[in-house]
């Protein structure tokens, strides 16, 4: 009975619908609404010329046409047909499209209550709002060195009360299990992996980016009524399954999203600004700009809930927070037991939250389950204890945009310079630390050209990649710090040779002096064609003192790199002392002095800086 009545329905929706074969519907015109390039994924053209965009969807299975990526035209009059022809079963896969013909009445309404599948998703899930969530920058990890972003779709009634209950739409590169980070980063780079949409329940993403790996969450309502939810919702429904070749730094997670969002909204223009990258916060900067996203919500991390208990303790009191997620006994020993009843729910507190901290990564032991049982109904058996506020730190997407570009001018050994930089991404120590993981430095495509006078301009040096992660250790965290960077380097003293290197290394770093003072012993491999031995290795060590702030940033740091005895050109010892300061006029504007002594095997150098950054 099932499938007569599908079959006689369909035969009469099909004899409804008009007839475009004679030209009912203007479909130039109708192709060329933002709405259809939106639905298709094709990047904004003022023109429609046969050399229009294809769209981003690599996948051949989205396109009812074939070959219909590279045509708007085309693919809508392959999507009108096959409404005339199977107009239940065409709706059912395409509900985004059947509702927006439906909404320029070229449909008839009601198709989508005979899609058992769709309408069952849509009732479970049951979205009533819409949350932009951006995961901070982990850079413990290449695949969150920058962030990433997702959205919550929260249900309707009491289920909304708790993101809990949520669901966390998702897009992400389908990585196979195991893949080294290194391959990683060069498929990442050009377009190796599969991208993906899915969804999951949002307390997930929760557990994997606040408790695992430490990231603060911040969570953007967007502004959305039922019908942008509605077309949001049945365009998720079109993708699944649905490849996309997957970019780091342009058509990535975020990306992807701002595509999905220009569904909703698709007068706003979301994407074209990152035609070329798209880093996670510069995308929530733009759809906090675009008016959409209202006051954003901020989650702390697991680590920040535990420092937020310890900074109320002193010395003795943490090394007693020590003692108890160490052993339960201490529960019973005089020393605790001396301290007032508020205080014992602290100790107990912080130490339970430090063992759950410390055992986040692995399997819990019997003892480190008795252990935490133990603290738990310690804690509980002083009655509910006043939550402390943590304070919301910078906002993400009211810190500095990404990219820079610097004109400096200086003087080295009474010689003057001129010197133009341009960074495509993201950060360095001593740029604005408002919204920004402290102790961070992460640059990919640092170029700097220079001008003297009496040369030509000339490249002074080029960095595909910095990295420096300065995590301070205490007795509670024994994170490691570290650095890699790789590129090429013009040597002053040394016939201005133009070296390629790869350096890095680890060590450790500390609170000292109301700053973070570091030190970092590694190797640097280094290839100088003009040498008589073009290949070299060496060992080198860097330390300095760190000052960050969100207006004031000062760094004094060393290093001391030797290569070794010889007499040719390149051996021995070089050394260097920088001080940089930074000055933050906004979120765009900075001024930045550098001054910097060095000796090179055996030749001195001083050098003085004062350099302009623009953020963009």
């Amino acid at each position: 009975m099932f499938v007569l009545r599908m079959t006689v329905l369909t035969l009469l929706l099909s004899a409804s619908l008009p007839s475009y074969a004679q030209n009912s519907v203007d479909i130039g015109q109708l192709a060329a609404t933002p709405m259809w390039r939106a639905l298709l994924h094709i990047p904004r053209s003022t023109s429609f010329s046969i050399n229009e965009p294809a769209s981003y969807v690599d996948d051949p299975r989205f396109f009812i046409g074939k070959y219909e990526k590279f045509s708007r035209e085309g693919e809508l009059s392959a999507t009108l047909e096959a409404f005339q022809l199977n107009p239940i079963s065409t709706a059912c896969r395409f509900p985004a499209r059947y509702l927006w013909l439906q909404s320029q009445n070229i449909l008839p309404a009601g198709l989508l209550s005979e899609c058992a599948e769709y309408m069952e998703w849509r009732e479970k899930i049951d979205v009533e709002r819409v949350v932009l969530v951006l995961a901070a920058s982990y850079l413990n990890s290449p695949s969150s060195m920058y962030g990433h972003t997702f959205l919550r779709l929260d249900p309707a009634g009491e289920r909304g009360e708790s993101a809990f209950l949520s669901y966390a739409l998702n897009f992400a590169a389908s990585i196979p299990p195991g893949e080294n980070g290194m391959l990683y980063a060069y498929r990442g780079i050009l377009g190796g992996y599969p991208g993906l949409f899915s969804m999951q329940p949002y307390y997930e993403k929760i557990q994997e980016y606040s408790r695992l790996e430490n990231r603060d969450i911040w969570e953007y309502p967007l502004s959305m009524n039922a019908a942008q939810i509605d077309m949001l919702l049945a365009h998720t429904w079109e993708l699944r399954d649905i490849n996309f070749d997957y970019y780091f730094f342009d058509e990535n997670c975020s990306f992807r999203l701002l595509e999905l969002l220009e569904v909703a909204f698709p007068d706003l223009d979301l994407t074209s600004p990152f035609a070329h990258a798209a880093m996670p916060v510069d995308t929530v900067r733009e759809v906090v700009e675009s008016g959409i996203a209202e006051q954003p919500r901020y989650r702390a991390s697991k680590r920040i809930e535990l420092e937020a208990v310890l900074a109320e303790l002193d010395a003795a009191q943490k090394a007693m927070v020590i003692r108890l997620a160490t052993a339960e006994s201490q529960l019973k020993h005089p020393d605790y037991l001396a301290y007032s009843a508020d205080q014992r729910q602290l100790l107990a507190t912080a130490a339970y939250r430090y063992l759950r901290y410390i055992s986040n990564r692995e399997e819990r032991s019997p003892a480190q389950a008795n252990r935490s049982l133990a603290l738990l109904r310690e804690m509980q058996s002083y009655g509910p204890r006043a939550v402390r506020q943590i304070e919301m730190p910078g906002r993400p997407d009211q810190g500095h945009p990404t990219s820079m570009l610097s004109l400096s001018g200086g003087s080295s050994e009474d010689r003057q310079y001129a010197d133009v930089e341009w960074r495509i991404s993201y950060h360095d120590a001593l740029d604005s630390v408002a919204g920004y993981p402290e102790g961070a430095t992460l640059m990919m495509g640092r170029l700097k050209l220079r001008w003297r006078d009496g040369d030509t301009l000339q490249l002074q040096g080029f960095d595909p990649i910095a990295i420096r992660s300065l995590a301070p250790r205490d007795a509670f965290f024994k994170p490691i710090s570290w650095q890699v960077n790789a590129g090429f380097e013009r040597l002053e003293n040394i016939e201005e040779s133009m070296v390629a290197r790869v350096s890095g290394g680890a060590g450790a770093s500390v609170n000292f002096l109301m700053g973070v003072a570091y030190g970092l012993p590694g190797l640097r491999l280094e290839h100088n064609d003009d040498a008589e031995d073009p290949w070299r290795i060496a060992a080198q060590i860097n330390v300095g003192q760190l000052w960050q702030g969100n207006v004031w940033a000062t760094e004094l740091r060393a290093s001391y790199i030797d290569f070794g005895g010889g007499d040719d050109i390149g051996r021995g010892v070089r050394q260097s002392v920088n001080l940089g300061i930074n000055r933050v006029f906004s979120a765009k504007q900075a001024m930045r002095l550098s001054l910097e002594y060095r000796k090179e095997f055996g030749l001195e150098s001083t050098a003085a800086e004062l350099a302009w950054r623009h953020y963009f």
